[in-house]
């Protein structure tokens, strides 16, 4: 059984959600929950995703092997025009110098 939760809304927000719920048809507390689900996804969609990134980032370290995005951008240009071009080598990391952009 869902839970009942009570929340303070400033006067405008209030306002602003009956005027948008009458609009879509909707009640307020309709389009409450409906807004509030999809913000929820989103923060876990968010958070999913800086959680690959950090494991990303761990393995690019842990494993010192980075792709030039130049080199990359070309293999992938080619295999796009139906050539079977030879995959990029991977090289150390070096952290001093910038990568080389992947647009020209």
């Amino acid at each position: 059984m869902p839970a009942t939760t009570s929340i303070k809304l400033p006067d405008a927000l209030k306002a602003s959600i009956a005027k948008v719920a009458a609009f879509e048809g909707k009640t307020a507390h309709a389009l409450m929950v409906d807004t509030l689900q999809t913000a929820m996804e989103d923060a876990l969609t968010r958070q999913q995703f800086y959680a690959d990134a950090d494991a990303s980032y761990r393995e690019t370290v842990r494993s010192n092997a980075v792709f030039g995005a130049a080199e990359v951008k070309a293999y992938v240009m080619a295999r796009v025009k139906g050539g079977k071009p030879g995959r990029p080598q991977a090289r150390p990391l070096d952290a001093t110098k910038p990568m080389s952009p992947a647009h020209d």
